[in-house]
C-alpha cells in the first residue's frame, strides 16, 4: 500500500450531515452598484461648481460627477447615511469622512484624498465603498461593521481600535496597493472582538517597508495573495511580508509571488493559534519564508510549495499534506503513509478545516441580473440599411476623450479606436448599444501603436452593449502595439454579446496587468475572453508575450459561450481572479493554461448537458472557493486538470454524472466539500478531507482512509 500513489487521505462526512447555512441577503448599496457605473438618473454636478458639492450632496442626496473630472478643490466632504456620489474613472475629490451611524452609503468611481472614518459610538455599517484609486483608508476607533470594499487600487488601509471599536464582517475584494508602507494595518483590541473579515484578491505591490500587520484578530482571512518585494527600505518594523499576531485564527488561499529582487525576504511572520495554508505558489528567498511565533498550535498546510519555515515552539503541530505536490503527509516533519495518521493528528486537521468552512459559510450567495438585451431579437435585420454612426462616435471620443452617448441603437460599419485614456459611456447596458454592421469588423479596438517601449495604458468602457461584430474589444500588435501594457482600465457595467471571435481579445501584446472588470456580460460568443501570445515569443521579457496578470472579474456572467475563458499563455499568468461570477450553460468553460493561482470565488458553473468538453482543463493548480458546480454532463468529469476546491458543493441532477475529476487528472484537491447524491470518485492521485464523496453507509463517521482509485473504506 506505501509504494501505490493513489493513496489519498479522506476525511469523509456522512451524506446530507452538511447543514446548509443561511444566507445574508446583498446589501442595498450592493444592489444600486450593480444597476451602473455611473447611473444617468441621478443629479449631475459640473466641476465648475466643485465648490458646492457638500451641499448639493446634502440638498439632493445623490450626486453624480464628471468621468474624470477634478474636484479636489471642494473642502473636505461628508457622506452620511443613504447619500450617493458616482464618480469613474478617478474622479478627484477632496478628503472624504463618513461619521459614525452612516449606513446604506455609497461612494463610487473617485480618488479622494483619503476616506476617514470616524466616531466611536454608533457602528457605521452596510455601506459600499468602490473604485476608489489612488487615496488611503483610516478607520481608527471606530465600530466598522459588514461594509464591502471593492476595488481599492493604489489605496492602503490604516485600522487601530485598540482602545475602542472594531472591525467587524467587512469584505474587502480587491485591494492593490503599490509602494506605501505599512500597505494594510489592522490592530484590534485584547479581546479580539474584531473578526470575520475577509480579504479576496490582495496585491502587495513593492512597499517600501512594511506589507501587512495584523494584531489582535479572532480569525482574519485572505483568498488570494500576492506579493513582489517589500521592505525595500530601512523603515520596516516587521520582517515578514504578512506580519499576523495576537490572533486566534488565519486563513490563506492561493497565495502567489515572492522576494523576487532582494531574494532575502520571509513572507509569512506569523504567531496565530491555528493558521490554514492552502494552494501556495510562493518562491523561496535566502531565508526561510515562514516564521512561526510562540503562539502558534496548529499549522496545517496543503500543496504548498518549500519556502524553508522556523518555529518558536517545539510543540506546535505542523501537518503538511503533498508539500511540493509530493504525494507525502508529513508530520512535524516526519513522513508517514496516510493509513498510519494517528486519531489526535486527524482530529486536529478536521477541527482546523472545519474553522475555516464555518468561516466561508456565511458569505452570501451571488444575485445575477438578466443579460441586457436593449435591441431586441431582431438585432440583425436588414444591417446593411442602418445609419452609420461610426464617424460620429469617433469624433466625439477624439474631441472629448471620453465619449458620452444617449440612451439609443448606434450601428457601425468599422471599429471605435481608443487611444490612451479615451473611452465610451452609455446610458446603461439596457439602453444604449453599438452594432456592427458586420460580423467581421471589431467594436473597440487599441490604436496606441506600442511597438518599442512598453507602455501602461487605460481605457474606459461602461454603462453600455457591444453587439455582433468579430470581436468586442480587440488588442492586437496591430493596433495596440506589440508593447502595450493595458493597466488601470475601467470596464464597468459593460455586456458583449454575438461575438464570431471574441468577447475581448489579447493577441501579441505586452499585457493585460491589474485590471477591475466588473459587472460585466459576455453571452453567446464564440469566446469570452481570449488570450494568445505572439507564436515567436520564446521567453523573457519582450513584446508581444500577452501575459495577463492580477485581473480580477467581480459580478461578470459568462453565458452561452463556445469557451467562456480561453488563457493560454506562455509567459505565465499571475493571480488572475473571478468573483462572484456565472458560468452557465457554455460548451466549454474554462482552458487556463499556464498560469499560477488562478482562483474563482463565490461563483457558480451549471455545466450545459451538450457539452462534451471539461469545465476546466488546466496545467496548473487552479482554485475554487465557496463555490457551487451543477453538472448536467451524462458521464463527463468536470475537472481534466489539477483543481483545488475549498467548501465547494456539487450537485450532481443528472443521471450519470457522478465523475468530478477525470482518472487521468493530477493533484487535485476537495477540502471542506458537499456533494449532493455522492458517489465514489475515481481520484487518480489528490486529496479528499473533510467531503463526503462517497455513499457507502458503512461509513456514517468521519476520519476514515481511502486507497486505489476509488473511494473504498481502507
Amino acid at each position: 500500500m506505501s509504494n501505490d500513489k493513489s493513496v489519498f487521505l479522506a476525511l469523509a462526512l456522512v451524506a446530507g450531515a452538511v447543514n446548509s447555512p443561511v444566507m445574508a441577503a446583498p446589501l442595498p448599496c450592493e444592489v444600486k452598484l450593480a444597476q451602473a457605473a455611473i447611473p444617468k438618473s441621478v443629479y449631475f454636478l459640473p466641476e465648475s461648481q466643485a465648490a458646492q458639492l457638500q451641499t448639493t450632496l446634502i440638498s439632493k442626496g445623490s450626486v453624480r460627477l464628471k468621468p474624470g473630472g477634478d474636484y479636489s478643490k471642494s473642502l473636505t466632504i461628508k457622506l452620511t447615511s443613504n447619500q450617493a456620489l458616482y464618480g469613474l474613472a478617478g474622479t478627484k475629490l477632496p478628503a472624504v469622512i463618513i461619521p459614525e451611524g452612516t449606513s446604506n452609503a455609497i461612494l463610487s468611481g473617485v480618488s479622494p484624498v483619503n476616506i476617514s472614518f470616524e466616531g466611536s459610538t454608533k457602528p457605521i455599517q452596510d455601506n459600499c465603498i468602490n473604485r476608489i484609486s489612488n487615496s488611503k483608508v483610516i478607520a481608527n476607533n471606530v465600530r466598522l461593521e459588514n461594509n464591502l470594499f471593492t476595488d481599492l487600487s493604489n489605496v492602503a488601509i490604516t485600522s487601530d481600535t485598540s482602545k475602542t471599536g472594531y472591525l467587524k464582517n467587512n469584505r474587502f475584494i480587491r485591494t492593490m496597493v503599490h509602494g506605501a508602507y505599512p500597505a494594510i494595518n489592522i490592530a484590534g483590541d485584547i479581546s479580539k472582538q474584531s473578526q470575520d473579515n475577509l480579504f479576496i484578491w490582495t496585491n502587495i505591490l513593492t512597499p517600501y517597508a512594511d506589507g501587512i500587520i495584523i494584531n489582535n484578530q479572532k480569525n482574519i482571512r485572505f483568498i488570494g495573495l500576492d506579493a513582489e518585494g517589500w521592505n525595500w527600505g530601512k523603515k520596516a518594523i516587521y520582517p515578514g511580508m504578512m506580519n499576523v499576531a495576537n490572533t486566534d485564527f488565519l486563513s490563506v488561499f492561493m497565495a502567489n509571488g515572492g522576494d523576487n529582487y532582494n531574494k532575502t525576504g520571509q513572507y509569512f511572520n506569523l504567531d496565530a493559534t491555528n493558521i490554514v495554508l492552502q494552494g501556495m505558489a510562493i518562491s523561496a528567498t535566502k531565508n526561510p519564508g515562514i516564521i512561526l511565533g510562540n503562539a502558534v498550535e496548529n499549522l496545517v498546510s496543503i500543496a504548498t510549495r518549500s519556502i524553508g519555515l522556523d518555529q518558536f515552539n517545539t510543540s506546535t503541530q505542523i501537518i503538511d499534506i503533498d508539500k511540493d505536490y509530493k504525494k507525502l503527509i508529513t508530520i512535524n516533519a516526519q513522513t508517514i503513509q496516510p493509513e498510519n495518521i494517528t486519531d489526535t493528528a486527524k482530529n486536529i486537521l478536521a477541527d482546523v478545516l472545519q474553522i475555516d468552512k464555518d468561516n466561508y459559510d456565511t458569505w452570501q450567495k451571488p444575485v445575477f441580473s438578466a443579460i441586457p438585451d436593449p435591441a431586441g431579437a431582431k438585432w440583425q435585420s436588414n444591417l446593411a440599411a442602418k445609419p452609420d454612426s461610426a464617424g460620429t462616435i469617433q469624433a466625439l471620443i477624439n474631441k472629448n476623450g471620453i465619449a458620452e452617448l444617449n440612451a439609443g441603437i448606434y450601428y457601425i460599419s468599422k471599429p471605435l479606436l481608443l487611444n490612451a485614456g479615451q473611452g465610451i459611456i452609455g446610458a446603461g447596458a439596457d439602453k444604449t448599444v453599438i452594432i456592427a454592421k458586420s460580423p467581421d469588423i471589431d467594436l473597440i479596438a487599441g490604436v496606441n501603436h506600442l511597438d518599442v517601449k512598453t507602455t501602461a495604458t487605460a481605457f474606459v468602457l461602461a454603462d453600455l452593449t457591444l453587439q455582433g461584430g468579430l470581436n468586442g474589444i480587440n488588442h492586437s500588435a496591430a493596433g495596440s502595439g506589440q508593447s502595450a501594457q493595458y493597466n488601470q482600465i475601467t470596464l464597468s457595467h459593460v455586456t458583449i454579446r454575438n461575438m464570431a471571435n471574441a468577447g475581448i481579445l489579447l493577441d501579441s501584446i505586452y499585457a493585460w496587468d491589474n485590471n477591475f472588470i466588473d459587472h460585466s456580460n459576455f453571452y453567446r460568443c464564440k469566446t469570452g475572453i481570449k488570450q494568445r501570445p505572439n507564436p515567436k515569443y520564446a521567453g523573457g521579457d519582450e513584446p508581444g508575450m500577452s501575459y495577463m496578470d492580477k485581473n480580477v472579474f467581480y459580478q461578470n456572467q459568462f453565458i452561452e459561450n463556445g469557451i467562456a475563458i480561453d488563457m493560454q499563455a506562455k509567459r505565465a499568468n499571475n493571480l488572475n481572479a473571478f468573483i462572484n461570477s456565472q458560468f452557465k450553460n457554455n460548451q466549454q468553460n474554462l482552458i487556463i493554461q499556464n498560469s499560477n493561482s488562478t482562483f474563482f470565488a463565490n461563483s457558480v458553473f451549471e455545466t450545459v448537458s451538450t457539452s462534451t468538453q471539461p469545465l476546466l482543463v488546466g496545467n496548473n493548480l487552479t482554485g475554487f472557493v465557496n463555490s457551487s458546480f451543477t453538472s448536467n454532463q451524462p458521464g463527463n468529469a468536470l475537472f481534466n486538470g489539477g483543481a483545488y476546491c475549498n467548501d465547494c458543493s456539487f450537485n450532481n441532477n443528472t443521471a450519470n454524472t457522478g465523475v468530478i475529476v477525470a482518472p487521468t487528472s493530477k493533484n487535485s484537491y476537495f477540502v471542506n466539500n458537499n456533494l449532493s447524491n455522492p458517489t465514489p470518485q475515481p481520484l487518480d492521485t489528490g486529496v479528499v478531507v473533510n467531503s463526503n464523496f462517497t455513499n457507502d453507509a458503512a461509513i456514517p463517521v468521519i476520519n476514515r482512509l481511502f486507497v486505489n482509485k476509488i473511494a473504498k473504506p481502507f
